[in-house]
């Protein structure tokens, strides 16, 4: 990439998956960009151009996987060896793959997130991990690994809406941006990759964009950017750029201190660090940047959060509900900051019950407690839609209808469905393990995304929530009433008490110390 392009640009880059699992993509570009092989080959110039131009793959072959389950993981090896060998003589095929390593910036180690993950099992094709998966359900909490055997191949074709500039290219092609202004903008670009529901929107892009042929066999495209670039389209896609603007540079702080921690974690068997979706950090590109959000990155440069002079991965949740999560109760991945749940309370007066208790629960769902996070009476643009809709919220299915979404989502037949028990909550109230009773058998349910997407046509919008079961006159249940508190897993930063702390006079500093108050801010890069 010329070196012109982004002059002042930090020492760590980031690779970005946009998109990927397509037939056939679209877009256009401003500015002059350098069209190449992935090789590095220039196949052409292309000038500046209102033309549309399109990207189509042929003769492609898919990526070949070998399947295993992932049981656990750990920091220390000795630990994931010693539960190895326990699968070995069971007669369980089981091996230690360590991810992750030292973490560097411009040649300075700032933490290391080096994990020994323990998988069992050899197969394959993915279905042939159900009945392993299903064994291991109750003791862990295990999920379907794969790794690559073979790249994917194929020809990608690239030619313009005339049909008269035609271009192509073995397994991918790299558009070079030559000058700062050069923006590509991609038509359709799906918006919630894994969620059931995904609407579109063109997407306009800075930096080099690659498209390449994905695992599938079809059409994937990444970018590469200077990691202050990517935060700019980051801030504004994670938090409304309307926010305080003490809010958006916690925020920044958050989100670079995430990116760096865990951008060698996350992707392993792909091209790129991250992706653009909620899994890692939603990335809009230039397409939604703001000003002010874009001041915040500016003014937070090369700050992040460390505990124990490591960097941490500092999680943030959208509103919390009045307590935040504990960091090991909510992942199977042991976390580089093992940060705990704290209030989230503006006035240090609020009573707090034991959320991890039913009573305490029940208590705090059918109250409305003047947390930060409760934005009733705050002027915010979007504070109504929060408080209505996030802070506390109700979600009904009929029986026969949460039947069928949990036979669809775990293949597991439950009969007609009598209630659903609460088994573990963590420190915000939030269920960790469910149990469904079933006429036919019962099912018990795991890890608070698991349990939210299981109980959910998409989603429930937290896992803090209680259980109603309407009977009819006959004693036979009817609906499921899910009564919750809360919008994502609660770990971390309050998005929604960040902003009433900024309202109230609090500055970013103020705010990331109380949400993570063992860590320390530090300036890695100027």
């Amino acid at each position: 990439m010329p070196s012109n392009l982004f002059p002042d640009s930090p020492p760590v880059t980031v690779r970005v998956g946009l998109l990927e699992d397509y037939d056939r993509v679209t877009f256009r570009f401003t500015g002059a960009y350098r069209m190449e092989s992935l090789s590095g080959e220039v196949l052409r110039e292309a000038a500046p151009s209102d033309l549309k131009w399109r990207v189509l793959i042929e003769k492609s072959t898919p990526t070949r996987f070998l399947f295993s389950v992932l049981v656990q993981s750990f920091v220390h090896q000795q630990e994931a060896m010693a539960l190895a060998e326990t699968f070995e003589e069971k007669g369980i095929p089981a091996a230690v793959r360590q991810i992750g390593g030292p973490i560097e910036i411009d040649g300075q180690v700032v933490g290391d997130n080096t994990l020994y993950r323990v998988q069992v099992g050899n197969f394959q094709k993915a279905e042939e991990t159900e009945d392993l998966l299903e064994s291991l359900e109750i003791d862990y909490a295990p999920r379907l690994v794969r790794e690559a055997l073979t790249e994917s191949t194929g020809i990608l074709e690239l030619f313009d809406q005339n049909l008269d500039k035609h271009i192509e290219c073995k397994d991918g092609i790299r558009l070079v941006p030559m000058d700062r202004g050069s923006r590509v903008t991609i038509m359709g670009v799906r918006m919630n990759s894994g969620f059931d529901y995904e609407p579109t929107e063109d997407r306009v892009y800075c930096g080099t964009i690659e498209f390449y042929v994905d695992h599938e066999g079809r059409i994937a495209a990444l970018t590469e950017i200077p990691i202050d670039v990517y935060l700019k389209g980051v801030v504004p896609a994670e938090m409304p750029a309307d926010f305080p603007m003490e809010a958006l540079k916690a925020q920044a702080v958050a989100a670079r201190s995430l990116v760096i921690a865990t951008k060698v974690t996350k992707h392993l068997n792909d091209p790129f660090d991250l992706c653009a979706h909620v899994h890692c950090q939603i990335y809009s590109g230039v397409t939604h940047e703001d000003e002010r959000a874009n001041a915040a990155v500016d003014a937070t440069r090369g700050e992040i959060l460390t505990h124990k002079g490591i960097i941490a991965d500092a999680h943030y949740t959208a509103v919390c509900g009045g307590h935040t999560e504990d960091v090991a109760t909510t992942w199977m991945t042991p976390p580089i900051y093992e940060g705990h749940g704290v209030p989230c309370d503006c006035h240090q007066g609020e009573g707090f019950p034991d959320l991890t208790t039913e009573a305490g629960v029940r208590r705090w769902i059918h109250s409305r407690p003047q947390v930060c996070c409760n934005l009733e009476g705050a002027d915010l643009p979007i504070s109504k839609n929060y408080g209505r809709k996030h802070f506390r919220w109700e979600n009904t299915l009929l029986r026969s209808e949460l039947e069928e979404i949990i036979l669809t989502k775990t293949g597991v037949d439950i009969g007609t469905l009598y209630d659903i028990i609460p088994v573990k909550r963590g420190a915000s109230g939030r269920l960790t393990e469910v149990e469904v009773l079933g006429s036919l058998s019962n099912l018990r349910i795991k890890r608070q995304l698991k349990i939210r997407r299981t109980l959910s046509h998409t989603s429930l919008d937290s896992s803090c929530f209680l259980v109603e079961v309407v009977h009819d006159q006959d004693g036979n249940p009817m609906e499921i009433i899910f009564t919750g508190a809360g919008w994502g897993h609660g770990v971390g930063m309050c998005q929604a008490g960040a902003a009433r702390f900024a309202m109230n006079g609090k500055d970013y500093v103020d705010i990331l110390h109380h949400y993570f108050p063992d860590c320390v801010i530090e300036k890695k890069y100027i």
